[in-house]
């Protein structure tokens, strides 16, 4: 009941929350309009266009609260709710300065589908881009009623909607591979084949001139510039204010030149080749399941940065056949293997990486029992031993992140100690790991389902063999010679 009611509050403080917004967006809005910044001016069109703006911003909320399913799961409501209203609010303010002070037609929608898809994903962006155009309908065409600006109709409209179909082929242009460059050139050259439907727009409602043409084509295309110039200034900023990953960050952080991974590379250079390994399987399973293959690798890169605090403890970093554990009980053996779990946490929090892969970090092995140290302190003694002493001391993976990286962990490392002799075999292996993770209950709190299982395997035995190719044997081949 308490916690009901506390939503219950918190869904009220943000419905207060719009309702100010959509006043303040009217107000300025006006004002602008206008030209006239004395705000009690126009004081009888704030009532009825308020009611309008907050009614089409409360479908926003609506959506966010209840039907965006694919925003990161780290990423809050209240963040969401932030980013899309400030992006729309400074999208709705500098469009009805331009239209005072420049043209009608430079309208920058597009600056908030940039903003949103990039920040969120491409469906919020989208219906981010209809609210903007809502409220732009809503204060721009009924304010034209009241300050008597002529033509004025028709121009807004016909900017809205050609700013509505750029940024509408905007979203497919985001969900291609693409860097900061190509997307800013993008972006303009989308501008300036659009823009001509402005002219067209132009053209109806002050006839045919070349001046009228002129001033549409160039207006346009300065909404285009100044769209993209938002974008590239606010983007950085929000990933910031908003601790937001964008895969232009994400990409950097998974760069070789990435000081965390040039230190793990130099502590633990058999753990940090174990984890390019890794984030090959994993990238490649996320892009199956349509997770975000950026966000994929970042987490198999960093999930045993905790190993570097003590990379002699760990096989793949050993060097002259020496292994530690030979001279340590089996209890100390595997605290110091358990370790690296809250180690890597502990580097990641100060590295500031994002909440997805400090989680990958932490529950990449769930509660699972370390085997061979439960079995060589089995061995040892003749009473019957708890598994509890020999247990991960962490959670089981929330994420389908955390679990496509604990999957391709066992399977990587199964198959680089034994590579299998053919696909049977290799089959057999992954099939073996992922069915005994399940019936130890280790996917019980993430929501991967049965299909996702069965596409995550057959894509682990197409990429896998890539990684464990044989070469050819030289001295053999000379010998033939």
């Amino acid at each position: 009941m308490k916690t009901s009611a506390q939503q219950k509050w918190k869904n009220l403080a943000y419905v207060a929350a719009i309702l100010v917004v959509s006043f303040l967006m009217t107000v300025f809005s006006v004002a602008c309009l206008a030209k006239d910044y004395y705000i009690f001016s126009y004081y009888e069109l704030y009532l009825p266009m308020t009611v309008m703006v907050f009614i089409i911003l409360i479908t926003l909320y609506y959506y966010i609260l209840k039907m965006d399913n694919e925003s990161d799961e780290y990423i809050s409501v209240l963040k969401r709710c932030l980013i899309c209203y400030s992006t729309i609010f400074i999208a709705v303010i500098i469009s009805a300065v331009l239209y005072s002070y420049f043209t009608p037609h430079s309208v920058i929608i597009s600056s908030v589908t940039m903003m949103v898809t990039m920040l969120l994903n491409k469906k919020l962006g989208v219906f981010c881009t209809f609210v903007s155009m809502g409220v732009m309908m809503a204060i721009f065409v009924t304010s034209s009623y009241v300050l008597d600006i002529d033509n004025f109709n028709l121009d807004i409209i016909g900017c809205l909607l050609t700013s509505m179909i750029m940024s509408l082929c905007m979203v497919f242009l985001l969900g291609r591979e693409y860097s900061r460059l190509r997307l800013t050139w993008g972006t303009i050259l989308l501008g300036i084949i659009t823009t001509p439907l402005s002219a067209v727009y132009s053209i109806f409602g002050h006839g045919v001139s070349l001046v009228t043409i002129a001033s549409s084509f160039f207006g346009r295309l300065v909404g285009v510039m100044i769209s993209v110039a938002i974008f590239i200034l606010l983007l950085p900023l929000y990933e910031t204010i908003f601790a937001v990953w964008t895969n232009f960050k994400l990409a950097e952080v998974c760069s070789p030149s990435q000081p965390l991974l040039k230190e793990l590379r130099e502590k633990a250079p058999g753990t940090y080749n174990h984890c390019v390994s890794v984030a090959n399987l994993v990238e490649s399973c996320a892009d199956a399941i349509d997770l975000n293959p950026y966000m994929a690798r970042a987490c198999a890169y960093f999930h045993d940065v905790g190993k570097m605090r003590h990379p002699e403890y760990f096989t793949e970093n050993q060097k002259d056949g020496r292994n530690p554990h030979d001279d340590l009980i089996p209890e100390v053996s595997v605290n110091m293997i358990t370790a690296h779990v809250k180690d890597g946490v502990k580097i990641l929090k100060e590295h500031h990486m994002p909440e997805t892969i400090i989680k990958a970090a932490y529950e990449h092995h769930g509660d699972a029992t370390v085997p061979y140290f439960y079995m060589k302190a089995q061995s040892i003694t003749e009473d019957e031993l708890s598994n509890y002493t020999y247990r991960y001391n962490a959670r089981k993976p929330t994420t389908k992140y955390s679990a496509l990286v604990m999957i391709c962990d066992i399977c990587e490392a199964i198959m680089r100690s034994k590579t299998p002799q053919d696909y049977e075999q290799m089959r057999a292996i992954v099939d073996n790991v992922i069915t005994s993770k399940l019936n130890e209950g280790q996917f019980d709190d993430c929501t991967l389902t049965v299909k996702d299982f069965v596409i995550i395997k057959d894509t682990i035995c197409d990429v896998i063999p890539s990684t464990l190719h044989k070469r050819i044997d030289y001295d053999k081949a000379k010998e033939r010679r």
